[in-house]
Parts: C-alpha cells; sequence; structure tokens
C-alpha cells in the first residue's frame, strides 16, 4: 500500500472552492495563512502534505499553517532548514517516500519565510508544475508582506508626524498650563476620547494639571480625586494601566481597583492611564485617557511611544515655570536620585571612596608641623679685628678653612712697632739716669720730673710691647673661618677695630627658621622639630625651639619671623655654617583635612572679614 492511499483524497474541485472562499473571507493573519496554503495545495497535483513557514517577531521561523490539519510535519523540517539556509529552492526524493518541494518566501533581501509541499507524482513533469504554481504563489504571498509593510511605514510615518506636531504644540505656549491644556486637547481628537486628563508629580502625590476640552476644573470635586487615584495607580506601579483587562492575556501583577472606581462613577467603558518619564527616572507626571470603545494593543503601544516623546517636551515647560525655591528642591531631588540608582557606578564607587577618604581624613588626628626655611649658623660667632691701625703682613687663613686654637690666622706689619720700642726703651733708659743723677744731687725738683719722665717711657713701652704681643691673629678654640678672605690684601692698611675674620666654633651649632607669619601664632619656644639640609636630603637633625623674635623681615614679598633653634644630641654632627634645608616644627595635633585645607580656610575667613562692612 502506497502513501496516497494513507490520506483521502478530497474532491478537487468542492476543496479548490472552498480554499478560494476561505481565501477571500479571512479576516485574520492566522486565517489568511491557512486558506493560502489549501489554495496552494488544492492547485498542484497530486500534493499530499502542504506547510508554510513564516518569521515571527523573535526572528525564528515557525509553522503558520499546515494541509491537511493536524499533519505531523517532522519529516519536513530537514528540508525546510536547507530551504531557509540557501534561500533556494530544494527537491529531494527517496526511494518509496513522496517528492519533497520546498520554496523561500523572499521579498528583496528580506526572507520572509519557506512553503514546503510533498507529492504523490515523483514525475518532473509534475515536480516542474508544482514549482510553478508554489513561484507564483511565492510571489503573490511576498507582495502581501510588501504591503503590510508599506502600510505599516505609512503608521509609523503617521505616527511621527503626530508627534513632531503636538510636541510643537507644546513648546510653542507660553507656560506649562497652556501646553498642558493644549496636550490633552490634541491627544483626545487623537484617540477618539471625551476626556483626557493631565495629573503632575508633587512629591508623592499628584495634581490635576490639565482636563482637555475644559479651562478650568474644580480639584476638590470628587470625580477629580478619583480620576487621581486611577493615575496614581499607574504612577506608583511605573507601567501603564488599563481598564477594563483584556480577558484575553490577564495580568494579576497590574492593580486596577481606582480605575475601576473611576469608571463606574464617570460613566466611562475604557481607560488607560500612562505614566511620564524621562529614562530610568521616576514618572513626573501621567495621563489618563477615557472613551467608551476598548483601546487597541496599536494604540496603546502609541500611547507609550507618546509618553516617551512627551516627557522631555512637559518636564522642560515645566522647569522654566518653576520658582528658584521649587527649581532648587528638584534639582536637589534629582540629584538625590541619580545617587541612589544604578547609572555610573564606576563615577558612584569612586564618589563613595572619596568621600569616606575625607571623612576619615576629617576624622583621623595627625601631628601638624609648621614648614620654614632654615639656615645652620654656629651656636658663638667669634670675630677676629685689627688691634691697631697698621698694614697687613700675611693672612694664611680663609674663608672655610678649619682652624685649631691658636693658630695665626692674619699677621699684622711690627716694623713699625719695633723701631717704636727700641724709642721708648731709650727714653726710659734716660729719665732713669737723670733721675739718679738728681736724687744724687739732692735736687728734688729735677728727680721728679725725671720720675715723671721715666713713667711717661715706661707706659708707652707697655704700649708698644702690648702692640707686639697682638701682631699675630690667632683663633681663640677649634673653628671653622666663617666670613675673611684677605689674601688680596697684603700690605694694605687696616684700621683698629675692622673685623678681619669670623669664627664659629666646630662643635656647637644653632638653627634659624624664617617662619611665615601665617604660620607665626602657632610657634612657641619650647617645640621640637625635624631639620632636613639640601645637602644631605636623606638625614634629619632634631632641634628644639629656644626663642622666636618679635621682628619680621620682608622676603620676596613676605613677611617672615626668625626663630632660633638649638639641635639636640649635636655629638659627631658634621655640619657647616651656612647650609641652608627646611625645618618642620611640630605645634600640636589637627585633623588631616584641616591640615591640608587650613590656609585656604584662614584665607577665606580675612577674605570675608574684609569684605564684610
Amino acid at each position: 500500500m502506497n502513501a496516497r492511499q494513507d490520506l483521502p483524497a478530497p474532491n478537487a474541485a468542492v476543496g479548490a472552492d472552498a480554499a478560494w472562499a476561505s481565501l477571500a473571507g479571512a479576516e485574520s493573519a492566522e486565517a489568511l495563512c491557512r486558506a493560502w496554503l489549501a489554495v496552494l495545495c488544492s492547485l498542484v497535483p497530486d500534493a499530499q502534505v502542504g506547510l508554510l513557514l513564516l518569521q515571527d517577531a523573535g526572528g525564528s521561523y515557525v509553522p503558520a499553517a499546515a494541509w491537511p490539519e493536524g499533519t505531523e510535519l517532522q519529516r519536513l523540517a530537514d528540508i525546510a532548514r536547507e530551504c531557509l539556509a540557501t534561500r533556494q529552492g530544494v527537491r529531494r526524493q527517496h526511494a518509496g517516500h513522496p517528492v519533497q518541494l520546498a520554496y523561500p518566501l523572499a521579498a528583496g533581501n528580506a526572507l520572509h519565510g519557506a512553503v514546503v509541499l510533498e507529492l504523490l507524482d515523483p514525475s518532473p513533469e509534475a515536480a516542474r508544475l508544482a514549482a510553478r504554481l508554489t513561484h507564483w504563489g511565492a510571489g503573490w504571498m511576498a507582495d502581501l508582506f510588501a504591503q503590510r509593510e508599506l502600510v505599516q511605514a505609512r503608521q509609523r510615518l503617521d505616527e511621527s508626524a503626530f508627534l513632531f506636531e503636538v510636541s510643537l504644540a507644546a513648546l510653542a505656549e507660553p507656560d506649562f498650563r497652556q501646553a498642558g491644556l493644549t496636550l490633552v486637547n490634541k491627544l483626545a481628537a487623537r484617540f477618539g476620547c471625551h476626556q483626557v486628563q493631565l495629573a503632575l508629580a508633587s512629591g508623592a502625590a499628584l495634581e490635576t494639571a490639565a482636563v482637555s476640552h475644559s479651562a478650568w476644573f474644580d480639584e476638590r470635586a470628587n470625580l477629580t480625586a478619583l480620576a487621581r487615584a486611577a493615575m496614581t495607580e499607574a504612577f506608583d506601579q511605573r507601567r501603564q494601566v488599563i481598564w477594563p483587562e483584556d480577558p484575553e492575556l490577564p495580568d494579576l501583577h497590574t492593580l486596577r481597583m481606582a480605575h475601576g472606581r473611576y469608571a463606574t462613577d464617570s460613566g466611562s467603558l475604557a481607560l488607560a492611564s500612562q505614566p511620564l518619564a524621562i529614562g530610568a527616572a521616576p514618572p513626573f507626571a501621567v495621563l489618563l485617557f477615557e472613551r467608551n470603545t476598548v483601546f487597541q494593543p496599536a494604540e496603546l503601544k502609541g500611547m507609550e511611544l507618546l509618553a516617551g516623546v512627551l516627557a522631555p517636551v512637559l518636564e522642560h515647560k515645566h522647569a522654566r515655570d518653576e520658582g528658584l525655591a521649587h527649581h532648587t528642591r528638584r534639582s536637589l531631588r534629582h540629584a538625590a536620585a541619580r545617587l541612589t540608582d544604578a547609572s555610573h557606578p564606576g563615577l558612584k564607587l569612586g564618589a563613595g571612596v572619596l568621600a569616606l577618604c575625607l571623612v576619615i581624613a576629617a576624622l583621623v588626628p595627625v601631628e601638624h608641623r609648621v614648614s620654614a626655611p632654615a639656615i645652620v649658623e654656629g651656636a658663638v660667632q667669634r670675630a677676629a679685628v685689627a688691634p691697631f691701625d697698621g698694614f697687613l703682613r700675611e693672612a694664611p687663613a680663609r674663608a672655610g678653612d678649619t682652624v685649631k686654637a691658636g693658630q695665626v690666622l692674619a699677621r699684622m706689619d711690627d716694623r713699625d712697632l719695633q723701631l717704636e720700642k727700641v724709642r721708648w726703651e731709650t727714653e726710659l733708659e734716660m729719665a732713669l739716669r737723670k733721675e739718679r743723677e738728681a736724687m744724687a744731687q739732692a735736687d728734688r725738683v729735677n728727680q721728679r720730673l725725671s720720675a715723671a719722665q721715666a713713667n711717661q717711657a715706661r707706659a708707652q713701652l707697655d704700649l708698644a710691647l702690648s702692640k707686639l704681643s697682638r701682631v699675630a691673629l690667632t683663633a681663640p678654640f677649634d673653628a671653622v673661618v666663617v666670613k675673611g678672605d684677605l689674601s688680596q690684601q697684603l700690605g694694605a692698611p687696616v684700621e683698629m677695630g675692622k673685623t678681619l675674620f669670623e669664627l664659629a666654633p666646630l662643635a656647637s651649632w644653632r638653627v634659624m627658621l624664617k617662619v611665615d607669619e601665617r604660620d607665626i601664632a602657632r610657634v612657641q619656644p619650647g617645640q621640637g622639630g625635624e631639620l632636613v639640609l639640601t645637602g644631605a636630603p636623606g638625614q634629619r637633625w632634631h632641634f628644639k625651639l629656644k626663642s622666636v623674635t618679635p621682628v619680621s623681615v620682608v622676603e620676596e614679598g613676605r613677611n617672615y619671623f626668625r626663630a632660633e633653634a638649638e639641635l639636640e644630641g649635636q655629638e659627631g654632627v658634621k655640619l657647616k655654617p651656612n647650609m641652608e634645608g627646611v625645618a618642620k616644627v611640630a605645634v600640636g595635633e589637627r585633623s588631616l583635612l584641616w591640615v591640608w585645607t587650613h590656609r585656604f580656610t584662614d584665607w577665606v575667613k580675612l577674605a570675608l572679614w574684609q569684605w564684610t562692612p
């Protein structure tokens, strides 16, 4: 028994007439597909099985119709997949099985689906006839798809034109009230509603802003309150709410009780509430549509599209009418909402880490240290001065030399002093001889005169001897020559009291700090600190403040006060005079944030004091 005997063959004429009648009277896409496949199978001789595959909304190809209904279609899956993959007609024939034909349904570059047939007649003539009829039917179906896409394109163009028109109309109004009234009137005309209401969010509640075909409304009226309650359901759920619920697609997650109460009191047979929101932000307004016919899915989809376009327009108009206080509060609420939503997680994480660091910096105390330029000086500085007026004979010492106690720094010319010494020695000897002669003669007058002359000569001799003893200038202690280089002035005259050299001891140092006047109030004697010199940046010296001078000096446009500090533990310290560095004085504990910002806050306080009348 062959496959033709497995299924009863229908009457071709009766089947074709019924299929054509079904095709003409099809009221849905599903009925149209079944009727089209039945007509095609009735025209193809010896057609046993027919399958129509169409692309669904997800992009997959699924069976849209089968002929006869209830036929097992698994055996047609392989040829259907091959046809869709190659986008070409496919013919298969296996021994003992019917012939399988598959033909793609394409319009331009779009592949809408495929039609698969099984034929009992294996002859090439039957296959060619089936291919021609299938090609004809596929062209008719492709044209149907093209017409449907054209209709959809016209609908989208009409919707876009309306969106453009209503947006321009709202933007052209002078204030938000007029814009809202224009909007609800146009929406009422567009969707055939006898009333459209607009409510604006005020905190967690809604306030009625506009009612179509009405320039005035009573917010305290019971019907207006019920309408606000219905819109609040959509506002709280952040989704579109329709009344009555679609019985074919029940939604158990959407509340509609307030819509039901309002529909009963207002007499409206169909309601639809649409929230208006910008992006993922909470809704700021709700539209309520009312009419006496049920809203279609395409209309509900259009409302959602309108909400996405009109939300920024209404928000802009409302923001322009707000006062400064309301605008500030709304901006703060918006900023707070942005902080708690899921947008920009990286930035928010960074801001959170920064805020945590600032809190820690404001709470954690650290030692506050005042920085100041510093210079090293000897604890005691001794000056080597010219002992008398004379001429410089030699000066072996120079600035920077290290000298021992008693070492000659310079030597004065002593030739004039030696002559003066001989002179006064002679004068003294003569005066003493005269004194003895007068004493022998008992001449008291000449004795006293000679004694006076002897005393005078002795004094002058002592003075000459004293100067001779000071001809050589020696170091009073082990020291370093801080100042003085007379190697180019040998033989030059020098005046008594002129400073020739300055010496500083090697084992005792002091540090002089220049404290900025902005920090002088925090620096007190007795405070400790650390010194780092430019010549030895890796070593630190501890010091203690001894005194702060009350006199300031001006350097580089700023006032500085000199403070003297004493180095602690100077044993083994190898320093040189006039070495410069940076000293930091510990003045107490402060928060890390205060340490970073106190200069700026002090400037702000001073500026406010200066500018305040």
